[in-house]
């Protein structure tokens, strides 16, 4: 899973960097698609069960398959494996698979479309324009199984303004400090699909399979919820834009259609009373707590005292870092409450960054980064990735340091502060050693992070 784990597993600490990376690569494992869809999706006769559902293949005329985000292509060839054997080819009338990066995995029926990400593309209206089509196609006695995982946000698309706009739009939200459920407030307000928007495009039974990366496992965020309800409104977003204070640095056609939106000019996204109406089920196939939980298990089968902070560790990178930096070094005194050493805890969530330099680097990165000064004074490691293997808009999943990185990257001649003032964590653990590198995963659940202190 971690390509380069000798390079990153040496020097003092080379064991606890070791159990590190190997807890990390554990939560990923869990929550791949493969391992996580068999737990919720069976095939019993000609019967699809899926939970306390049960889906009868033999009753619908056609199965179409819809499936979007960074997890799409093996979500997808997951539930393809799962129907196999009772479901032929001929009866699946439709199939599209959106993702950033295919691995080959599908058979030729599906149609495959490489949208952007994390910002959208041609590529991705072009996602959005073949996933209404086969909507549109379904009938009363027809099921589609819609496959949603993070990412899906950017990757699929169906503007209500310019794409030009809806870029340079999400680009200053996501440098202004937005969390998710922000950002996603916005785009589901200037989408056709987002905001549970899609349903009113699809007849039929329609069951969604979803892979949470997102903050509290919110349906309605995760990929902008296509296919819930939505609680924010056109005021809403409106208001977000304010409390950043970026109106003037977003394009006019955002925000005259938010306004028309905002005085009932528009129609509004999906709402609860309406989304009760459609014959929808909405199910969780993987979550971070599920990641956590096999990481925390991994490490007290290591002999490890650990402790789990749960999924929702949020806030500024720079922020969170100084709370761990102060955990690292109390538990290292002894005056953390640690049931004996060596020590772990287990963290999973999201940050964000608010950017103000030119440099490259994503949350974990900048979040390792800025640990560094506490850890000096300790005995300790931490590692903070991105379960799918991409930290922001760099080509790392995230970053690993110990309680030396600092004082060899001084005596590299490499200043930390001049690298997390210019937002520059990446080209610093390019030069002082510690990205940690997987490829795209095929999964994403958010974050996940490991602090190991040791006496």
């Amino acid at each position: 899973m971690i390509k380069n784990f000798n390079e990153l597993t040496k020097g003092r600490f080379a064991k606890e960097r070791a159990d590190a990376l190997s807890a990390l690569t554990a939560a990923i494992e869990r929550v791949l698609p493969e391992n996580c869809i068999k737990n919720v999706l069976k095939l019993q006769g000609h019967k699809i069960l899926c939970k306390d559902k049960e889906y009868d293949i033999e009753s619908y005329e056609h199965i179409y398959l819809i499936a979007f985000g960074k997890a799409a292509e093996r979500m997808a060839k997951s539930v393809l494996d799962v129907l196999s054997s009772a479901v032929p080819n001929t009866k699946i009338a439709g199939a599209v698979c959106v993702t950033k990066e295919f691995k080959g995995l599908l058979p030729p029926f599906v149609k495959k479309i490489t949208g952007g990400h994390p910002i959208p593309d041609e590529q991705s209206v072009l996602a959005g324009e073949e996933i209404l089509k086969l909507a549109k196609e379904t009938g009363e006695r027809d099921l589609t199984i819609i496959l949603i995982s993070g990412g899906g946000s950017a990757m699929v698309e169906s503007p209500l303004v310019p794409l030009k706009d809806l870029q340079h739009a999400t680009k200053v939200l996501m440098e202004s400090g937005a969390n998710i459920e922000e950002l996603n407030a916005v785009r589901k307000h200037l989408s056709n699909i987002k905001g549970g928007r899609l349903l009113a495009h699809l007849k039929g039974d329609v069951l969604a399979l979803i892979i949470s990366d997102v903050i509290g496992d919110e349906l309605g965020t995760i990929a902008s919820g296509p296919t819930y309800f939505d609680k924010t409104t056109f005021k809403d977003a409106l208001s977000i834009i304010d409390k950043y204070g970026i109106e003037s640095e977003l394009p006019e056609s955002v925000i005259t259609v938010l306004k028309k939106g905002a005085k009932g000019e528009l129609l509004e996204t999906l709402k609860e009373r309406e989304y009760y109406e459609k014959s929808v089920e909405n199910v969780l196939v993987a979550t971070n707590f599920d990641a956590g939980s096999e990481a925390v298990k991994y490490l007290k089968n290591e002999g490890y005292s650990v402790l789990y902070l749960g999924d929702a560790i949020q806030g500024e990178a720079r922020e969170v870092a100084k709370v761990f930096g102060g955990v690292a070094q109390s538990a290292y005194a002894g005056k953390f409450s640690v049931n004996g050493f060596p020590f772990a805890l287990v963290f999973g969530g999201e940050t964000t960054v608010t950017v103000k330099g030119s440099g490259v680097g994503g949350r974990n990165e900048e979040f390792v980064l800025a640990v560094l000064p506490f850890l000096s004074k300790t005995k300790a490691v931490i590692a903070s990735i991105g379960t799918d293997g991409i930290d922001g808009r760099s080509n790392a999943a995230g970053a690993i340091a110990d309680s030396d990185t600092l004082i060899l990257s001084e005596e590299m001649g490499v200043d930390y502060s001049d690298f997390l003032r210019n937002n520059d964590a990446h080209h610093f653990f390019e030069r002082a050693g510690g990205l940690i590198f997987t490829g795209n995963t095929g999964t994403n659940v958010a974050d996940i992070g490991v602090l190991i202190v040791v006496r």
